[in-house]
């Protein structure tokens, strides 16, 4: 039963370091190349997406970083996937 638990969390967390990554290649690739027609591009907010859209939701429910040309959800979507992948092991 353990070797299950550690199976899972292992995939659960090579799955927050996919999303991570794309959601780094996908804050950096806009600054130095054309995203227009880019399949990586494409691929990494495909990724990266779902785990922005609900904390996006909940800031705008809460009316946190409206007015800002920042977009915090995406920096929060990322400290939340961060600070996930640190407490898996524990679990």
């Amino acid at each position: 039963m353990e070797t299950i638990f550690f199976i899972l969390a292992r995939t659960v967390q090579v799955a927050i370091e996919l999303a991570m990554l794309a959601m780094m290649v996908r804050m950096i690739m806009p600054l130095f190349l054309e995203t227009d027609d880019s399949v990586i591009y494409a691929i990494c907010c495909y990724v990266s997406e779902p785990f922005i859209i609900p904390v996006r939701f909940v800031m705008s429910k809460l009316n946190v970083g409206q007015n800002s040309p920042i977009d915090w959800s995406f920096f929060t979507a990322y400290f939340v996937l961060w600070f996930l992948q640190l407490l898996l092991p524990a679990i």
